[in-house]
């Protein structure tokens, strides 16, 4: 199911597709604040939903809840943390759905390809694509989420010429709850005020989690986005900069520091804090900040940005190792 389909459903149904499970796939960040609005919509149409920890709460626990029925009724039974688990909890938890038809709905959001061929086995389930980027235009579709007007043709286009004409689901909806308190007022506050509020997922939070993930095949059409975004004399700094974080958070969480390294995971993105760091080794980051660090001397001193390009491969092709 497409997020438009998606979208169109809870529109008309004021309720989501009739399911055990529903996976919000999708490769970016985990989108709070468009997960937040349809919560709340849901919620205003008195659909009961509970909020899961997983990483707090005893899998038996849960299972003996989705297992029986309440005097409250059906229930949507929404994982906050599915993404955040390890890929071995994720996979035991996709086994499980494999088999659940009921008798109340099952929603979390997931962005590892391991978990996609155990999900389309599901019974009883509903994969929803969530696009990495949405057009500035895709702000009708949503609409609706933040009132009941939503879908009156007295609306207002985004037509101010921004630079950016891709982004976010949660920049989406932020200026959806901006277009929503100005009103006529629209076109003049995106000319003076869009292009200072729109944040694109072209982030370096993003390429660093792809970086330190190893998905070249995520990687690589992004830096092709973001490398002009700085100048290039930017980029070794900042690698370096991530790699010797990255180093000092592995080597805590190898030692099971674990409060010390918690105190130590500022800048970095979330894929390596909660699970990539058991991939990396120390020696390979060790070597991808020395050569980072020799790399912003040589490109100070009229070396080409070619070297870019070079350190890359030699971190996807394991060299550091």
């Amino acid at each position: 199911m497409t997020m438009l389909q998606f979208l169109e459903h809870l529109n008309k149904q004021k309720n989501i597709p009739n399911t055990s499970v529903m996976c919000f796939a999708g490769t970016s960040q985990y989108p709070l604040l468009f997960f937040t609005q349809i919560k709340s919509f849901l919620a205003k149409n008195n659909v009961i939903i509970e909020s899961i920890a997983l990483e707090t709460t005893e899998a038996s626990i849960i299972k003996a809840s989705l297992a029986t029925m309440s005097l409250s009724g059906k229930t949507i039974y929404w994982f906050n943390d599915f993404y955040l688990l390890p890929i071995k909890k994720q996979q035991e938890w996709c086994t499980y759905f494999q088999s659940y038809e009921g008798p109340h709905t099952i929603i979390f959001f997931n962005n590892e390809d391991a978990c996609f061929s155990l999900l389309k086995k599901m019974r009883d389930g509903i994969i929803v694509s969530l696009p990495a980027e949405v057009s500035l235009q895709d702000i009708s579709m949503i609409r609706f989420l933040l009132s009941e007007q939503g879908n009156s043709k007295q609306r207002f286009a985004v037509n101010a010429g921004l630079q950016v004409q891709m982004v976010s689901l949660d920049t989406l909806c932020l200026f959806s709850h901006y277009e929503l308190v100005i009103g006529k007022n629209w076109d003049y506050f995106l000319q003076e005020w869009g292009a200072h509020i729109i944040e694109p997922t072209s982030s370096l939070f993003l390429l660093s989690q792809y970086f330190f993930g190893k998905k070249v095949h995520l990687f690589f059409p992004l830096w092709s986005r973001m490398q002009e975004t700085y100048m290039p004399t930017f980029w070794p700094s900042f690698w370096a900069d991530q790699a010797w974080r990255a180093y000092v958070y592995c080597d805590l969480m190898k030692q099971k520091k674990y409060t010390e390294a918690k105190k130590a995971q500022y800048k970095l993105p979330y894929s390596l804090i909660n699970r990539d760091w058991s991939l990396l080794r120390l020696q390979e980051l060790h070597n991808t900040h020395n050569y980072a660090y020799s790399m912003d001397y040589r490109l100070k001193n009229g070396c080409s940005p070619v070297a870019l390009e070079l350190f890359f491969s030699k971190f996807f092709d394991n060299k550091f190792r």
